[in-house]
């Protein structure tokens, strides 16, 4: 029902006559009553009775409630590293450590997910401060699985549960996770310090979330079976009425109406309110326009990879002719070093009648026991990440010894269980076993312990599971509009659980986990140190410091550091690895925004951008007219609109590309015309020095084929706050444009470059 009135109030009684006059013969009554950030109810309908609600006056809209799913140490290690040129003299542990570790102050982060287990080391309280008093939130204790034993301290400082009356739902009263993904992302965010930890020996060092002195809340809405959307709303007006600065969301839905999108609804009237939304892009990719939580109120974060490898290698042969091969996995199993095993190529195990390309990728049923019995199995991946796991079930039913998966794309081992033999070779390995079980007669080979390693992997790059842009709804908004660490990272789990367990070892304190739900924390945390150095940002301006410096050149990085109060600034220019080469995706393929937005989250950048991109309520109000949505529903949506707002006359989906923006899509580009767009900047200088007086100017980056003109040059501001405009004219100079078209734009001075991507493409909104 659109925007809650300004007292607050709006809801329960409006909310109950509407029901009461349309239900009264069924006695139904509201599951959830939303009042503080938005009006609305969720309750049980027929179809006709939902059809007959969104016909009432005030009724912006009604849909089904959905079920959601999640998405889902070294990482901040990386980031650190990444932030500095990696031959430069400056860059120490020294350096780096008190930037990253000290206090920042008292912002709180929001997490809706699966829970939390507060018992965890991450969410530790030693040393900290009381409690804000600006925090309005509770701690639920639950009403089942020992209440009493739920407590919250003065790091997680909230904790609330929802609970659906339907009978699909696990039936437990608790803001406890048992799932595991909401401590992981919640200490990925805002754990604390932890020296010395490891996955049983694996990947050792300090675990740290981003921003450690953040409080946490935590809004349980998720349950084994997903999260459902009345859940997600009730607790975003419940998180908006506590009192967070940003909230974390790890989980979307494919949806194309922002009307039936619980979670763009709920950060919208979150943003309204000056808090920071960042959301995981989907684990869809790497389709093209798989992207979701698109909407340019939110942060949308893609997964990247780290530089940590987790190494499994194979000996092949004998003593007389003993060959290494490369391979990749995590498997804690107890083994030999002295014992090799006969190997086979799956397609030798065919069952009679069996699918031969089924038989090679070890499918089930279409494997001999007799034949895999005891053996190492070779097997092709046709089929992504989560089918090495059913490959490795699949031998392991039949007696085999281990598995060895030949896939160039698979970065992601958690998938895999650690506890049976399972490695992942590349194909250029992959045809060396092969060689040599088609010239031996009596093939043998034997694994090798995985051990882990950092600084020799290719990073960052984007892993094939990370969702894609152009944004389904339009082009005309680049989307995702970051990328961050989201493979294979370790981070706290819940205490005993078996389920994690590897074979004959006890429960991990903490686990090793993939996707873009580990992405979107690595920038929660990082917006929440972001809204502690400057508690007056906005969450546009919050984005567009995360987005402007992202990681980008190793070749191209200007540091300064002032020693006497121990800053760094980081500037960055085209999107390149650890070793300077282009990122690319999961294929070896260059990777585009459409892959990674503006490039890879930095640390120290965003806290001195220079100039930042402040996108406004008009502009988000703009974007829905933009998207069809009348003067009329849009004043029903939000209560938060300037006097004399209307839609423009005759817009569509193109005008998109000037809202103010830190990134550009420019959609249905018709080469024969010329394009222009309009942004503005405001400068806000460094936290430390600031910048009163200060010129910026212009370099672009432009692809073949595409003219791009950036008027004026040159922007001078002459203190803090100034705002100053340009334009950016597109234009081709070929007859077609064949392919979407990447570049950038970038503002600098003396001490900081503010880079924007843009894509221009033929395409048009369907």
């Amino acid at each position: 029902m659109g925007a809650a009135s300004s007292d607050e109030s709006t809801g329960n009684d409006h909310h109950v006559e509407l029901l009461s006059t349309m239900l009264m013969r069924s006695g139904k009554t509201p599951i959830h009553r939303y009042k503080h950030g938005f009006s609305g109810f969720a309750t049980h309908l027929s179809e006709d009775e939902a059809r007959l609600m969104a016909e009432q006056p005030g009724v912006v809209s009604v849909f089904p409630d959905l079920m959601l799913p999640l998405h889902t140490t070294r990482s901040w290690d990386f980031l650190v590293q990444e932030s500095y040129q990696r031959d430069s003299t400056y860059f120490t542990e020294i350096n780096s450590q008190p930037e990253l570790d000290g206090a920042v102050g008292d912002t709180i982060i929001g997490f809706i997910d699966s829970g939390i287990w507060p018992e965890a080391e991450s969410f530790n309280d030693k040393h900290m401060r009381p409690v804000p008093d600006r925090w309005k939130g509770t701690c639920m204790r639950g009403k089942k699985t020992e209440p009493d034993a739920f407590r919250c301290n003065r790091k997680l400082i909230g904790a609330r549960y929802y609970n659906s009356s339907f009978l699909l739902d696990p039936d437990y009263e608790t803001p406890r996770d048992f799932l595991g993904h909401g401590t992981h992302v919640a200490s990925i965010a805002a754990g604390r310090i932890i020296s010395d930890t490891s996955y049983y020996g694996l990947a050792g060092g300090i675990m740290r979330g981003g921003s450690p002195t953040s409080r946490i809340a935590m809004y349980r809405a998720c349950s084994l079976l997903g999260c459902r959307s009345s859940s997600i709303l009730a607790a975003f007006d419940d998180a908006i009425a506590d009192g967070v600065d940003v909230i974390s969301i790890s989980m979307g839905l494919f949806i194309d109406n922002l009307l039936e999108d619980p979670l763009s609804i709920g950060s919208f009237h979150a943003v309204e309110r000056g808090i920071t939304v960042v959301s995981s892009a989907g684990n869809l990719g790497p389709s093209s326009q798989s992207v979701v939580n698109a909407a340019p109120w939110m942060i949308t974060v893609g997964a990247s990879t780290i530089d940590r490898g987790f190494e499994s290698n194979i000996i092949l042969g004998g003593l007389d002719d003993i060959r290494m091969i490369k391979g990749a996995g995590i498997n804690i199993a107890n083994i030999d070093r002295t014992q090799s095993y006969p190997i086979i190529h799956a397609r030798s195990a065919k069952t009679i009648g069996a699918n031969e390309d089924s038989a090679r990728n070890c499918a089930g049923n279409t494997m001999n026991r007799t034949i895999v019995e005891g053996k190492i199995v070779v097997c092709d991946n046709d089929y992504g990440n989560q089918a090495i796991q059913w490959k490795s079930e699949e031998v392991k039913s039949l007696g085999g010894t281990g598995v060895i998966v030949i896939d160039d794309k698979s970065m992601d081992l958690s998938y895999i269980d650690p506890s049976f033999l399972v490695t992942i070779v590349k194909q250029v390995e992959g045809l060396e076993i092969m060689s040599y079980i088609n010239s031996t007669r009596e093939p043998i080979a034997m694994f090798m312990p995985t051990r882990s390693r950092t600084g020799h992997e290719l990073a960052p790059s984007i892993p094939s599971f990370s969702s894609r842009g152009p944004y389904m709804l339009t082009k005309s908004i680049l989307k995702p509009d970051i990328v961050a660490p989201g493979v294979n990272i370790l981070a706290s789990w819940v205490i005993g659980d078996l389920n994690a367990a590897p074979q004959g070892k006890e429960p991990p304190l903490v686990n090793i986990e993939s996707g873009t739900s580990m992405s979107c924390p690595h920038v929660s945390g990082i917006a929440a140190r972001l809204k502690s150095e400057n508690p007056s940002w906005s969450p546009a301006a919050i984005r567009s410091a995360i987005m402007t410096t992202g990681k980008n050149s190793v070749k191209d990085y200007r540091i300064i550091i002032t020693l006497c109060i121990n800053t760094i600034s980081v500037s960055a220019a085209v999107q390149m690895t650890n070793t300077g080469s282009h990122i690319t995706t999961e294929t070896g393929d260059k990777a585009t925004p459409y892959d990674f937005g503006a490039g890879q989250v930095t640390i120290f950048g965003p806290s001195s951008p220079g100039l930042v991109y402040e996108t406004s309520q008009t502009d988000y109000l703009n974007f829905l007219c933009y998207i069809s949505f009348t003067s009329d529903q849009i004043r029903r949506i939000s209560n938060r609109i300037p006097q004399g707002f209307a839609c423009p006359e005759q817009s569509n989906k193109g005008d998109i590309s000037n809202i103010n923006y830190p990134s550009i899509s420019v959609s249905n580009f018709n080469v024969e015309e010329t394009r222009r767009v309009t942004r503005t900047v405001t400068n806000v200088g460094s936290r430390f020095t600031g910048e009163e007086d200060t010129v910026y100017n212009v370099t672009i980056d432009a692809p073949k084929g595409l003219r791009v003109r950036v008027i004026p040059r040159s922007l001078h501001f002459k203190k803090i706050g100034d705002k100053l405009s340009y334009q950016v004219i597109f234009s081709s100079s070929t007859s077609t444009l064949q392919e979407d078209a990447f570049g950038s734009i970038t503002w600098s001075n003396e001490m900081y470059r503010v880079r924007s991507p843009f894509v221009v493409t033929s395409k048009a909104d369907i």
